[in-house]
Order: structure tokens, then sequence, then C-alpha cells
């Protein structure tokens, strides 16, 4: 019987999304002959809530949700050890930053983990329409829902998290048909095919991480947007794209939604792309830390005339203050 190593971390909320970042860049499959997963893992990340359905486990105050248990699955051998140096050594990293404890590891049967990770995964919906479902679940939609197809096993930021939540409300509220999106950071895609599927377009999406840039496109494929409808490349703040986006939005963290106002990564300021009358959707804030962002902003001429929240994160929507 073929087995497969459970490695399993338990963290708290704010924890989650690192962590599962983390598993899904070094063993979410097809990778390149440096970093091959093949057929060592490809595992991906599960998340797992104490005491919750994950659809509902990410919604509920951090003080109540407590903690949660992400798992990664990799197949024994030469590939799979180096997956987990690496995943380890990451790990620690991350815990010189906020505690992450090392990862428990087990043996399983490879046939129950084929079918039982996809339980944690229901549809959910979000906002007023939109309905994120993983592809392989029936769902029952109201006329009037957008409903999302996703494979949560594919990569971040699928619309489990609050920050995500919060920028699929902002998009709701402002996307209007034919407007141009950049979407930064995209991770998963979910809010390029939320935005799509809103009647927006064009839309640029654009990641640093090839296996973002590769699950964007699959999720954009699994909902039937053509390449030309969603631009997926490579890339931090594009160059060359002054003014064209009447909705400029990025889900990251504080730090680093500062660091993109002063073109810290491309040496394109985050301000740049935004249309004179466009707004930016700045999320994965926070509370404590919205300041930051904020006086970034103000810096650079924006001022904040919308602020979403849910449990301690915040969304910041913002635009060019009047001369």
């Amino acid at each position: 019987m073929d087995e497969l190593l459970e490695l399993a971390v338990v963290v708290d909320a704010e924890s989650v999304e690192a962590v599962s970042e983390l598993f899904n860049r070094y063993n979410g499959g097809d990778y390149d002959d440096d970093n091959e997963a093949g057929e060592a893992g490809g595992g991906g990340a599960v998340i797992e809530g104490t005491g919750f359905e994950l659809s509902e486990a990410l919604q509920v105050p951090l003080e109540t949700a407590q903690r949660f248990t992400v798992k990664t699955y990799i197949k024994p051998g030469v590939r799979g050890d180096r997956i987990r140096t690496q995943i380890e050594e990451g790990l620690w990293r991350l815990s010189l930053l906020r505690p992450i404890p090392e990862p428990t590891v087990r043996a399983i049967r490879e046939e129950d983990w084929a079918h039982a990770w996809k339980q944690f995964y229901k549809p959910l919906r979000v906002g007023r329409r939109v309905v994120l479902k993983p592809h392989w679940e029936d769902f029952d939609a109201r006329s009037d829902d957008i409903v999302i197809e996703l494979d949560p096993g594919m990569a971040f930021g699928t619309g489990l998290h609050p920050s995500t939540r919060l920028c699929i409300a902002a998009l709701e509220a402002r996307v209007r048909p034919g407007d141009a999106v950049l979407d930064v950071g995209t991770g998963s895609g979910v809010l390029s095919v939320v935005a799509a599927r809103l009647g927006a377009g064009p839309i640029l999406a654009t990641d640093i991480d090839p296996l973002a840039v590769k699950s964007a496109a699959e999720n954009a494929a699994l909902n039937g947007l053509a390449p030309e409808q969603i631009t997926i490349r490579q890339e931090s703040v594009p160059a060359g794209q002054s003014g064209r986006f009447q909705i400029v939005v990025a889900n990251i963290l504080a730090e680093v939604l500062v660091k993109l106002f002063d073109g810290a990564y491309d040496n394109t300021p985050l301000a740049e792309p935004v249309a004179p009358d466009g707004v930016l959707i700045l999320a994965g804030i926070l509370d404590d830390r919205a300041h930051l962002v904020r006086g970034a902003g103000e810096r650079h001429g924006f001022a904040v005339i919308e602020t979403l929240s849910e449990e301690d994160w915040v969304a910041l929507v913002m635009q060019r203050r009047e001369a």
C-alpha cells in the first residue's frame, strides 16, 4: 500500500495564509527541474479549523476561531525529502516573524488522502452575489448568483480569508461594465475572475510567484475565461500602464503595500497605473497596521474614501485627492 507523509502545522488565523502559501509554493505540483514536485507530492495545502467547517471557520472572530491545522502531503523518496527540507526551512524563516511551531509528521495511506481533503472545501457565499465553489461540488444557484469555479488545491487566496472576502465585496460595489482592472499579487486569480464575471475588462493580473501565475491561468480557464479576457503576467506593478486602470486591487500585506507605493519591486509605484478617476482597493491589512497603508497612500496623493472591515482585517478604498 502506497503511503504519504503528512506534514501538519497548528497556527493562528493570521498565519494560515502564509503557511498555506509556503506549502503550495514547494508542494503544489508541476515545478521546473530545479524544484520539481512531480511524483513526490503536489499535495498543496489543506486547512482544518478547530471545531468548524472550513467555510465557516475563517468567518468567526479570531479569538473564537483560535487555531487551525494546515497540512500538506508528500510521497517519500529523494524528491520528497527535498520538498520536506524546503518546507521545514521555510517554516523556520516564518517562525522568525511570527509564532510557527515545527511541523508534526506522520505516514498515511495514499488512498485515504486522495478523497479526504476535499471534505473541507464547500461552496461559500461571499458578498451579495458571488459564490465561490470547488469545481467538484454541486450548488443550487439563485438566478442572480455569480458562481466562481475554483480548484482550492492549486494556490492560496481562494476566498476563505477575510481579506479576500473584503476585496470581493468592494469589487461588487465598484466594478462597472468595461472597467479596466489591475490585480497585483493575484495569487489564485480569484479576484480577477470575480471582476471579469462582474463585467470588467480588460483585466491584467500579476504575481511574482510562477506557481500563482499558473494557478490563476487555470482558475480563469476553469471559469471559461479566455486569455484575452484576463492577461496574467509574472511581475509586480507593471510598467508602461500609467493611468490605464479604473480599479487597481492588491490583497497582500500592509508592509508590502507600503513598499509597492514606493515602487520597491519593479520600480513602478502602485499609484501610477490608477486612472485619474480610478480607485485603489487594498487589503491583507490587519486593523492595527491600516495607518501604515493609509499614510503611504496619502504621501502619494490618495485619500481613503471607504473602509471595509471583518474580524481584525480591513480593506481600504482610496482615490486621488482633488488638486
